[in-house]
């Protein structure tokens, strides 16, 4: 099962941008804490409309077959592996 994540993107130098992305929580190797944007968000140089005081962001390392990609996300690190725990719980189908 594919977890939802909002992901953040520097479009340009100090533009960025929020995207909802779906990811596989099977292809995760590692998250950690982001504090570079954390305090970028506090001195207000993003400008996307989030709270200064309560949001963190987490970076994630994903490894794929052939490559492995960063991303970032809004989240703590404990929020965001709440969320890839939660989605590998097997659900039973009501028949």
């Amino acid at each position: 099962m594919l977890v939802e994540l909002i992901e953040i993107r520097e479009i340009t130098r100090d533009n960025y941008s929020l995207k909802t992305i779906y990811i596989n929580p099977d292809q995760v190797v590692y998250l950690s804490e982001n504090n570079q944007l954390k305090q970028r968000l506090q001195e207000g140089k993003l400008n996307l409309g989030l709270n200064q005081n309560f949001t963190n962001f987490t970076n994630i390392r994903m490894n794929y077959q052939s490559y492995a990609a960063n991303l970032v996300v809004v989240g703590d690190p404990g929020m965001v592996e709440q969320k890839i725990n939660n989605s590998k719980r097997k659900q039973l189908l009501k028949g």
